[in-house]
């Protein structure tokens, strides 16, 4: 194998977290290849919130510019393409593309594959995602202040705990369960507590109306019934997209994958940056460890070197 058929990096993902990496490794000057396998999660959003100099920003101008710092840096390869595997080879990493079946080799591989969320299975409701309803209430929570909020969500993944974090927005809030299970009776008790409204056993089936001229979103509900409110939140959970760290048998913390403070994970030479190893997903929190994990990579490099 030739030198220069190695990168140090490879980098799969090209969202917040793994274009962070690629800028920050770019001013290095490090051979990097970057492997953009499709749309952001959050790319339907309208803004990108808290992001000190860009509030309100779209994500996809956010990440347009994004790919044009990125871009200036001659150090960095693109290959729009998912890919299908990694696997160690010697003292390198062989990430294989899904559309060729070509092979990239690197040193060094910053997983930043992200996560997917799950979106309530409600007809009608493409026309509320990302404009009218939201996921994350860190991001997108002030959108409820002082309104009525409707919260869809499932019993499996902590919706009571999920409903309080609006408290400080707005107390007008009810709680949809739609699968066929129940609250337990602490969770009960606490919604009551908190006057947190919660309807089981009659599941959202519908948007009829998506509020553009009323300000106000019309619902079905399964039962025939309608019901108003002027934002929604969903809590269906998500999919981590994990599948290429279980291939180099990573140490995973409840599927997310599990980092260092460098984020290396628990492979030599692998790094994880962004939603993919941490359950606080957060923009800022994305960029910053994708920088993070860069900078460590470079760090070890430069070791490398001087004791060469």
């Amino acid at each position: 194998m030739k030198k220069h058929d190695v990168f140090d990096v490879a980098i799969i993902g090209a969202g917040f977290a793994g274009l962070s990496a690629a800028l920050v490794l770019g001013r290095y000057l490090r051979p990097v290849v970057i492997f953009d396998g499709g749309k952001t999660r959050n790319y339907i959003t309208k803004y990108v919130h808290s992001y000190l100099g860009l509030d309100n920003i779209s994500p996809r101008k956010f990440i347009k510019k994004a790919w044009k710092d990125v871009l200036q840096y001659g150090s960095i390869k693109v290959i729009k393409q998912e890919v299908i595997s990694n696997e160690e080879c010697e003292q390198y990493f062989s990430v294989s593309i899904k559309k060729t079946g070509s092979s990239i080799v690197a040193k060094y591989i910053i997983i930043a594959s992200g996560i997917t969320d799950i979106k309530p299975d409600i007809k009608n409701f493409s026309r509320l995602d990302g404009n009218g309803a939201w996921h994350c209430p860190h991001c997108d929570g002030l959108e409820a202040a002082g309104k009525s909020l409707i919260i869809i969500g499932n019993s499996n993944n902590s919706i009571i705990s999920y409903a309080k974090e609006f408290l400080g927005w707005t107390n007008k809030i009810t709680v949809f369960i739609q699968d066929n299970h129940h609250l337990n009776d602490s969770e009960t008790t606490e919604a009551k507590r908190l006057s947190i409204n919660v309807v089981e056993n009659d599941p959202l089936i519908d948007v009829i109306d998506d509020g553009r001229k009323s300000h106000q979103v019309k619902l079905l509900s399964k039962t025939g019934k309608i019901h108003y409110a002027q934002v929604l939140f969903y809590h269906m959970g998500y999919n981590i997209q994990n599948e290429l760290a279980k291939q180099l048998g990573y140490k995973l913390d409840e599927g997310f994958i599990k980092t260092n403070e460098k984020h290396q994970t628990t492979i030599t030479n692998v790094y994880a940056a962004g939603d993919i190893d941490t359950d606080r997903h957060y923009v800022v929190f994305a960029v910053a460890s994708g920088a993070v994990a860069a900078i460590s990579i470079y760090e070890d490099i430069l070791k490398q070197m001087l004791e060469n």
